[in-house]
C-alpha cells in the first residue's frame, strides 16, 4: 500500500513544473486541478474514480464519496457505476469519488488515507462546499462508511448507509440516512429498525428510509430511494445551515 506524506516540501520539490494530466471522467471541467490534486492523482494513480461535472457558475459543489464494497473487478465496478452511480449521484451535480481499495476489505487506516488525502487535495484544487461532503456505503462499503464516520465526525456532512447489516455502538453527530429494504435475506428490515432505535438511544440523528420490496441482490435497485434522500438532503439539513 502506498504511504502518502501530504504536501510534504520534498513531495513537492520532485514534482513542481510536471504537468500531470488527471483524467476526469465525466463532462469538461472548468476546474483545472491544480498540484495539490495533480500530486494527489500521481501518487494514488489507479487507485480510484474520480468524476467532476462542468462548472460554469463556479458555484461551490458538493462531494459525493462512495464506498461499494466487494465489487472486486474493474468490471464489476463499472457495472455498479453505470446502474447505481451515475443514476443515483450524478444528477445532484457534485464531485463523486470513490476509491478502489473500498472494493475489497480493507484495513480501515489505508481507506481512511486515500479519503482524507482526496478531500484535502480537493479543498484546493475545486470549488467544493467543503459542508456538503457525503459519504455513501453500500453493503460492505457502508460498514466501511460507519467507520470512517466514527471516526472523523467533524468530515461529512452526511452518511448514507444502504443495505447493510450496520450497528452503532456510540453515538455519531454526523446525520445519518439509513435506506434498507423489507426483502433483504441477510439483514431484517425488524433488525434494521431495532439497531435504529437503538442508534436514536445513543442520540444518533437518523433518518430510516424502508424500501418497499427491495433486497439485497443489487444496488441498482436503490437508485431512487438514494435520489429522494439526496433531494431531502438538500431540502432539509443543507437548506438549515448558517453561512
Amino acid at each position: 500500500m502506498k504511504t502518502f506524506f501530504f504536501f510534504s516540501k520534498t513531495t513537492f520539490s520532485i514534482l513542481v513544473g510536471m504537468f500531470i494530466t488527471l483524467t476526469i471522467i465525466g463532462k469538461p471541467c472548468d476546474n483545472t486541478p491544480n498540484l495539490e490534486m495533480k500530486i494527489f492523482n500521481e501518487m494514488y494513480k489507479g487507485e480510484f474514480d474520480l468524476i467532476v461535472p462542468e462548472n460554469k457558475k463556479n458555484k461551490k459543489l458538493p462531494v459525493y464519496i462512495i464506498l461499494p464494497g466487494g465489487v472486486v473487478k474493474d468490471k464489476k465496478y463499472e457495472n455498479f457505476k453505470k446502474e447505481f452511480i451515475i443514476p443515483g449521484v450524478e444528477k445532484a451535480e457534485g464531485i463523486i469519488f470513490s476509491p478502489k481499495i473500498s472494493w475489497k476489505r480493507p484495513e480501515t487506516a489505508a481507506l481512511e488515507k486515500i479519503v482524507i488525502d482526496f478531500i484535502m487535495a480537493a479543498k484546493n484544487s475545486y470549488h467544493i462546499d467543503d459542508k456538503k461532503i457525503v459519504l455513501i456505503g453500500y453493503s460492505n462499503g457502508a460498514m466501511q462508511s460507519i467507520k470512517l464516520t466514527e471516526n472523523n465526525d467533524h468530515l461529512f456532512s452526511v452518511l448514507i448507509v444502504i443495505a447493510s447489516n450496520f450497528n452503532f455502538l456510540n453515538k455519531i453527530k454526523t446525520p445519518i440516512y439509513i435506506i434498507h429494504g423489507t426483502n433483504d435475506r441477510y439483514f431484517s428490515i425488524n433488525q434494521a429498525s431495532e439497531n435504529v432505535s437503538i442508534a436514536r438511544g445513543l442520540g444518533c440523528n437518523i433518518t430510516f428510509v424502508v424500501a418497499e420490496g427491495k433486497n439485497d441482490f443489487g444496488a441498482a435497485q436503490y437508485v431512487c430511494e438514494l435520489n429522494d434522500s439526496i433531494i431531502e438532503i438538500e431540502n432539509s439539513i443543507w437548506s438549515q445551515r448558517v453561512e
